[in-house]
């Protein structure tokens, strides 16, 4: 705990010293220190080493605003719908003149790099932040900082192992030198497949797509990853299609089952949510997809997936990239993370296209994962690029140095400040308590000037959009002993068992689902107070199953929600290379003699955040009709309709479990004797004789179980089986869009 509070303090100190315009330091000496980079994760790492002096890294120097403090007045005012300059939003141009730094700051700061003999010095939108490639050894002389390997977590990374010191002239005047260590590596992106495995490359380079952009030779082009998927032989169009009658019951889930999902349609969304319902389709607003890295083939992918949906062609009118240099030609130590990377972008794309077809889109990439991806984001905000950023990545926690968390919030103000709207995805494993100790949500989701976008499970039953929905949480078990007959009835001896705390079990292992919960960093904004249950945001839960109270309240994600279980997941398009076995080739079609164009349900938080800028992007043009200002940074107007136990009259409807277990079936096409049962927002820890009472267990036991059975972090609760009512929670925020309503805002 001790960590985390230090954590806690040396952000609210960095925070507001930005906010204060004054260093944490002196000025006197002719260098000062500069508090709030050393990450979290150095306290639990072991020293393994050092790293050499001549390895490179890209570092960015983010600077100060001009009178930051007036920037956070001007946002909260610019954002509250209750305010009378709600929506005067500043332009590009305005906000440069009135908070980019002072030019001789930037230029100062520009001579520091030079003079250190760093390479490919480039100066950020509004001069925001001085970015370079720099080796170990200028990182140690200049900012008079060590730079040491640890092993943290598996991975062997790179840190400063104290706070770096700068100029006494830049004194209060930078925020955070990104680069120092190699924190940004621990983002991830945030999709997840019940159908796919890990994609390799290819044995030799396949011949070029057809989709190669035309600019560039094929061998400047990393070529795409081997397909592998492995498909249920069975899956349903709409949740409950087909049925599996189970000789053996499956405990408490029963003999009757459903298999899972195929994917849902662009069109099955619509209806989901009421989209198609409104006659509008997000024309006139554009929305930027940032990623990291950047796919050869994502405009030919999206297009191949419009024509196969009804979805209007992505044109250079409707459709750019802003791609940097190198981007397609992807080092070989990086292209196992890229094409984690280049899945993301064909998902971003196509849920964006499919919930809002009328929307122009920008797809933002960077050459990593790491100080180019932040880079990327900072650079369309502050300079507008769009009126919606989403973003489908995080940090699975918040162990992010105190001067980053701090740069972020500053680049989100300024987005806020002009207008746009920022999503970031919750993230894709619960509660986080068992890997990191502590149930918290993830950073940037829980950024203040963020709108968090959790996931739920989609159980779609019909044309019209009736529908079940709960918050997402993925137990999984084998059935033993299974066997799928031709009419897809199911022997089987029951589940696999195991014993532990004297109760006999059913074995389900957590899988994935919504990210969410209390913030170690921000407090709570005053849009919070009134719906955020006090439990959620004073509450610090252990993974031990320790609950300590928090002295404030702080900042709960996500806001909102919209499906993202894989298992009820999305169809989304992608180039593959030609694996020649016909089940990895499943659900493909080739496009050259070693290419091919797939598509598959996927899902995770990544899949809920571009569907929810494609929900505002159409409130977005509803509003410009009716004289309206854009959303802008949404949580003050979401949040402004909300109440602590919700309501089916605001523009989102409160997300609650079901009455009863329900789960859904997935078998392997390779095998017709592997079977899973896989639960949609139930608990699977239960006593036989009496299906919903709660055994009493620790969070690492039950890791995920708030999100999946009554959406409290109290343990108490966790053991008297007690729901929470309908309202605000900590897995899907204030519920999922209901269109029709949610333009009236």
């Amino acid at each position: 705990m001790q960590d985390h509070a230090k954590t806690r303090l040396m952000y609210s100190a960095v925070f507001t010293a930005v906010i204060a315009g004054l260093s944490p330091a002196g000025s006197a000496a002719a260098s000062v220190a500069s508090r709030g980079h050393v990450a979290p994760w150095h306290a639990s790492a072991t020293l393994v080493g050092a790293p050499s002096d001549d390895q490179t890294v890209q570092i960015a120097v983010h600077l100060s605003v001009k009178d930051p403090a007036s920037l956070q007045k001007l946002v909260a005012r610019v954002s509250d719908p209750n305010s009378r300059t709600y929506g005067h939003y500043l332009t590009p141009g305005q906000f440069a003149n009135r908070y980019a730094p002072d030019p001789a700051d930037v230029a100062a700061v520009r001579k520091l790099l030079a003079s250190a003999g760093m390479k490919d010095i480039e100066v950020g939108a509004q001069g925001m932040f001085v970015s370079a490639t720099a080796t170990v050894r200028q990182l140690r002389q200049t900012f008079n900082v060590g730079q040491n390997l640890y092993l943290y977590k598996g991975r062997t990374l790179r840190a400063n192992d104290g706070e770096p010191a700068l100029p006494a002239a830049l004194a209060g005047k930078i925020v955070y030198v990104e680069g120092l260590d190699d924190t940004t590596s621990l983002r991830t992106t945030y999709h997840r497949s019940a159908t796919r495995g890990e994609f390799t490359a290819p044995a030799a380079a396949p011949e070029p797509a057809s989709a190669t952009p035309d600019s560039l030779s094929a061998s400047a082009v990393t070529p795409p990853p081997v397909a592998a998927g492995l498909p249920s032989p069975y899956c349903n169009t709409w949740f409950g299609q087909t049925t599996a009658v189970l000789s053996t019951p499956a405990d408490t889930y029963g003999a009757n089952i459903p298999w899972l999902v195929c994917g849902y349609t662009p069109q099955q969304i619509r209806a989901a949510y009421g989209l198609d319902q409104v006659r509008l389709d997000g024309k006139g607003i554009t929305i930027a997809i940032v990623d990291a890295f950047a796919s050869p083939t994502l405009k030919a992918d999206a297009n191949r997936y419009a024509a196969n949906h009804g979805l209007p062609k992505l044109t250079g009118a409707n459709f750019r990239q802003i791609i940097p240099t190198n981007a397609y030609n992807v080092p070989a130590a990086q292209v196992a993370n890229a094409y984690g990377w280049w899945g993301e972008q064909s998902l971003d794309v196509a849920a964006v296209h499919g919930s809002a077809p009328g929307a122009d889109i920008v797809y933002i990439g960077s050459t990593d994962n790491g100080t180019s991806l932040d880079i990327a984001l900072f650079n369309a905000l502050y300079n507008h690029e769009a009126d919606i950023v989403t973003n489908s990545y995080g940090f699975n926690g918040e162990g992010v140095p105190a001067g980053y968390a701090a740069t972020y919030d500053q680049a989100l103000m300024a987005g806020a400040a002009q207008g746009i709207t920022v999503l970031f995805s919750s993230g894709d494993d619960g509660d986080l308590s068992a890997p990191n100790g502590v149930a918290t949500g993830s950073w940037p989701a829980t950024s203040s000037y963020a709108t968090g976008v959790g996931g739920t499970s989609l159980a779609l039953t019909h044309a019209d959009g009736s529908k079940s929905e709960y918050g997402w949480g993925t137990y999984r078990d084998y059935l033993a002993g299974a066997l799928v007959n031709s009419a897809g009835s199911v022997t089987t001896t029951g589940l696999v068992t195991a014993s532990a705390l004297g109760y006999t079990f059913d074995a389900f292992a957590f899988y994935s689902g919504s990210g969410g919960g209390i913030s170690l960093l921000e407090a709570q904004p005053t849009w919070q107070a009134s719906v955020v249950p006090s439990a959620l945001a004073t509450t610090l839960n252990l993974a031990s199953g320790q609950a300590i109270a928090e002295p404030t309240a702080q900042r709960v994600s996500p806001d909102v929600a919209m499906v993202g279980d894989p298992y009820t997941g999305y169809l989304y398009g992608e180039t593959f290379t030609i694996a020649g076995n016909p089940i990895s080739d499943s659900g493909c079609t080739p496009i050259s003699a070693t290419q091919e164009y797939c598509e598959d349900s996927i899902g995770g938080t990544s899949l809920s955040s571009p569907l929810m800028a494609g929900v505002i992007a159409i409130l977005n043009q509803k509003r410009l009709q009716s004289g309206k200002p854009l959303v802008g940074f949404a949580n003050p107007l979401f949040y402004s309709h909300g109440t602590p136990s919700g309501s089916d009259l605001t523009g989102f409807k409160p997300v609650s479990a079901p009455t009863s277990p329900v789960a859904v079936l997935r078998g392997y096409a390779t095998d017709l004797t592997r079977i899973r049962v896989v639960t949609l927002n139930s608990v699977p820890f239960l006593v036989d004789t009496a299906p919903y009472a709660l055994i009493a267990c620790g969070y690492t036991v039950c890791e995920g179980i708030d999100e999946v059975f009554n959406y409290t972090s109290n343990a108490a609760d966790w053991a008297s089986g007690t729901t929470t009512p309908p309202g605000y929670n900590d897995v899907t925020g204030l519920g999922v869009p209901v269109m029709t309503r949610l333009i009236k805002y």
